[in-house]
């Protein structure tokens, strides 16, 4: 997802606001490097929700696998007591 920070007008909106043009620069270029390490991307988020998705399964299958053993193990255990 491209930035859609426009710097230039940042910039020009610091510089109209009384910030001199060395102020502004430097505030422009803090507050790109604030936003390219804080802000969460599009990729992440997909890459994270496969991984979600993914542990779910697994959780879900070990649950299922471990009522199977679970309910076999009292079928079997009401089987021996009825004969």
């Amino acid at each position: 997802m491209p930035n859609n920070f426009d710097s230039v007008a940042f910039m020009d909106t610091l510089t109209e606001g009384g910030f001199s043009e060395k102020q502004a620069k430097a505030l422009t270029s803090a507050m790109i490097q604030l936003m390219d390490s804080h802000l969460v991307t599009r990729d992440y988020l997909d890459l994270r929700l496969a991984q979600l998705k993914s542990e779910l399964i697994q959780w879900i299958t070990q649950w299922t696998l471990g009522a199977v053993v679970v309910q076999t193990g009292v079928i079997a255990v009401l089987f021996k007591l009825m004969h």
